[in-house]
């Protein structure tokens, strides 16, 4: 039987059945058998066909490859020819099929997962059509146990509490952890909105245990720690979902699929799939989806800019409505408080536009024009920003009449519907028609090199890959999709930041600079939309804008961060009017803005804002280079807990956020193993609250009682004994409480230190001493620190975006 080893993994694959297994060595379990592949089309008649995995003969191959993005690959090829199939409805054996498949195998010498995709190609004498090819199906439908099934996957002898994480189709879709015992998310707009949120070729499951994922998912059992990732690690050829069934522990289904799309094969022609990716995770990694997640990146060339944008957004104040004089009035705020609030952006969102499609003119209320408002905040030391969404069309746009043989359409020639947006139903354009490319090119070159737009925010991209006769016919959803969005990269130039939004993930990697990974944020807590009753049935969505679940998908998608993009938490909204937010859910979604390390955007009317809320806003500047973790990620719908490990010349800290999710006050009790601390005694410092405390590893770790959608934001560094050199034990500057020093330096008799904020602003450090300090300098002139009850020294000053302190003893 055919082997490819690593140190990683085993794989082997049956000559005669063409099935296949993947095994840990060494170890009985995990383990993964009988995995078979399967094929879907439809004949010149239109009669669909299904492959099954039966071949009649198999020819095998190996070899090795040294270059790959992902090192030197060993390879099995398997060139597979399908044994006859039962024909639809009659269920008699028909004629062979007339395909020859091919199934590509490669596993990473260096690398812990298995790669594979499949080759169709066409060996009859007329059209098919593809549709559905069924990369791994593991398991059964129905739920046999493994003594009765070949194929399955055993992760533990003693699996239970299974557990499936769902990544959604696009930036808004819901992302998260379900257990086996829960049905997939309520989505309870989806005859307005199902268009925006869900791949719509995906299967649809309701029932208990039964849920779907696009691109990736992970199957875990949380009892053991252990689990597998499935997915692929591109879709430039087709999106992928992955389908599961998590009844039994001991045997759940799995299938990955990738959408053909009903797309036309010719004779002799062929096609292939995206790379498909299978990985064990091993109990207690630190960072399960690291791997899967860097393969993505390297084989997609990701973008990850080094500078992460920081600025003002005019959406979630003045929404549609904005005017021009509101852009200039809150540049004019932006620039008097530059100095404490260093936003460095400043984004015109929806509003600017005669009409959604109609983007060549303006409204009325920005009379001066594009050009002119760009110029204007650049003369302000800003970097203009501008929203566009370049391939959806308000039902009331004049581009619906002027071009009419623009627009995607179904079987019957009518427009496909896009969703409800604006109170209008809207309609997307073909990004395949020669006429689309050459507007959105031009659209595209227009903004960013004539009226000066260098950033650029792109929204409702899914239009462009919603099901749809194309005028390319040859192309699959996400190929049109790659199309779409290459297009724009091509016209924009390398040097314009590009940020997606609402997009599915997988096309955009290597063309976007950032990527929206939630849906939007909203001044509300909960789900709302017009009136009350209204309200209570939207409560339980998990897709529709909110605050609650903006959080949602930014905690479940923090692993994304630098690694495909930079992640796009949405906007911070802190203030205290003009909002059903409760100071403690401001407190909430700053803390998890914050602690995501992601693009960091301001939304309310800046010359309006109670300076008592720009602390909101200070605390997070400058953001983190980071990423967190989430220890509950696989566990948990809604994990309560994000830690952020953090080093600089001060040492070794850790910053977490405890969450309470629920609608009641209530006091949380933390797993000191969750936070990665050793076993002794911390510091433990509340940003929000502005309380020290000593804790030891051996008494639980209680929050106190928060308030509804509270937050517990703590920095925890290790107590030394007598006589150690100097800790920072707490800072008010800024919410890490540390990773504002740049420079740390003692040398038994003076300690000497450098805060660099790069704004001015006013805080105090508390620090441990090994003696009482004899002299303080900041910036050369004497200054004092007060003793507190602990026996800590505070120290209160000003920065005027950096300060240097010195201290002798």
């Amino acid at each position: 039987m055919p082997v490819l080893a690593n140190a990683h993994l085993n794989f082997e694959f049956d000559p005669h059945t063409a099935f296949w297994g993947l095994r840990a060595p060494g170890r009985e379990w995990p383990t993964l058998e009988g995995v078979r592949g399967g094929l879907n089309w439809r004949d010149a008649r239109g009669v669909r066909h299904k492959w099954e995995g039966r071949v009649r003969e198999v020819g095998v191959a190996t070899a090795h490859l040294e270059t790959s993005p992902h090192g030197p690959l060993d390879l099995l090829t398997a060139v597979l020819i399908p044994a006859p199939q039962r024909l639809p409805i009659t269920g008699l054996l028909g004629n062979n099929a007339p395909l020859h498949i091919t199934l590509e195998f490669a596993l990473p010498r260096r690398h812990p997962f298995l790669l594979w995709r499949m080759r169709v190609q066409n060996i009859g004498g007329e059209t098919l059509t593809l549709h559905d090819s069924e990369l791994a199906h593991i398991g059964s439908r129905f739920q046999l146990p493994i003594t009765h099934n070949p194929s399955y996957l055993s992760l533990h002898p003693q699996a239970r509490d299974l557990a499936f994480f769902s990544n959604g189709y696009q930036s808004w879709s819901f992302t998260g952890a379900l257990q086996a015992g829960m049905r997939n998310p309520l989505n309870r707009t989806k005859a307005f909105d199902g268009p925006k949120f869900f791949n719509l070729r995906n299967p649809v499951v309701d029932s208990l245990g039964h849920f779907t994922s696009d691109m990736f998912a992970v199957v875990s059992d949380t009892a053991h720690n252990v689990g597998m990732v499935l997915g692929f690690i591109a879709q430039k050829e087709q999106f992928g979902v992955i389908e599961s069934l998590l009844i039994d522990a001991r045997a759940p289904f799995l299938n990955l699929t990738a959408h053909g799309d009903g797309v036309p094969l010719a004779p002799g022609e062929a096609r292939e799939t995206d790379w498909a990716y299978a990985q064990f995770i091993e109990p207690n990694s630190p960072d399960p989806l690291a791997e899967y997640l860097d393969a993505v990146a390297r084989e997609n060339h990701a973008r990850v800019p080094a500078r992460t944008p920081v600025g003002w957004c005019s959406w979630y104040h003045y929404f549609d409505k904005v005017t021009e004089a509101d852009i200039v009035d809150n540049v004019a705020a932006i620039v008097r408080q530059r100095e404490r609030l260093p936003l460095d952006f400043v984004q015109v969102d929806d509003g600017f536009q005669a009409q959604v499609g109609d983007w060549f003119k303006t409204k009325p209320t920005f009379a001066s024009g594009l050009p002119w408002l760009a110029a204007h905040i650049r003369q302000q030391g800003l970097t203009p920003g501008l929203w566009l969404a370049p391939f959806i069309v308000r039902s009331d746009a004049e581009l619906n009449r002027l071009h009419p043989e623009w627009f995607l359409r179904d079987r019957r020639g009518r427009r496909v519907n896009a969703g409800l947006n604006w109170f209008r139903w809207c309609y997307a354009l073909d990004p395949t028609h020669p006429g689309v490319r050459e507007h959105t090119q031009r659209l595209i070159q227009t903004a960013v090199n004539e009226w000066g737009f260098p950033y650029l925010k792109l929204d409702f991209l899914y239009a462009a890959a919603l099901p749809a006769q194309r005028y390319n016919p040859h192309l699959t959803r996400a190929q049109a999709m790659r199309l779409a969005l290459q297009d724009i990269r091509d016209a924009a130039g390398e040097e314009t930041f590009l940020l997606g939004c609402g997009c599915p993930l997988g096309p955009a990697i290597g063309v976007v600079d950032g990527m929206r990974i939630s849906t939007d944020v909203a001044p509300n807590w909960n789900p709302e939309l017009l009136v009350s009753p209204v309200n209570r049935w939207l409560e339980d969505d998990l897709a529709f804008v909110s605050a609650r679940n903006a959080i949602q998908n930014i905690v479940s998608r923090a692993a994304l961060h630098r690694r495909w993009w930079l992640n796009d938490p949405d906007c911070l909204l802190v203030r205290d009017r003009d909002t059903r937010l409760t100071e403690a859910e401001v407190q909430t979604l700053a803390s998890v803005i914050g602690l995501s390390g992601g693009m960091f955007l301001v939304s309310d009317d800046m010359s309006q804002l109670n300076p008592e809320r720009h602390r909101y806003i200070n605390a997070l500047l400058p953001v983190l280079n980071a990423r967190p973790h989430v220890p509950g990620w696989l566990s948990e719908r809604a994990p309560n807990l994000l830690t952020m490990p953090l080093h600089n010349a001060t040492g070794n800290w850790r910053v977490a956020g405890i969450f309470n999710w629920s609608d009641a006050p209530r006091a949380l009790t933390v797993d000191w193993a969750n936070l990665g601390l050793e076993t002794g005694a911390y510091w433990r410092a509340d940003f929000w609250r502005g309380t020290i405390a000593r804790v030891e590893t051996a008494t639980p770790l209680e929050t106190g009682e928060l308030p509804p959608h509270g937050v517990c934001l703590l920095a925890f560094r290790q107590i030394s004994g007598p006589g150690a050199p100097p800790t920072l034990v707490a800072s008010t500057f800024h919410f890490s409480q540390g990773s504002e020093i740049a420079q740390w330096e003692y040398n038994g008799q003076t300690l000497r230190f450098t805060i660099e904020l790069g704004r001015t602003a006013t805080g105090t450090l508390h620090l441990a001493l090994p003696a009482a300090p004899r002299l303080i300098t900041l910036d050369g002139q004497t200054h004092s620190a007060e003793r507190t009850p602990l026996g800590l020294y505070a120290l209160t000053f000003t920065v005027h975006r950096s300060a240097t302190v010195q201290i002798s003893f």
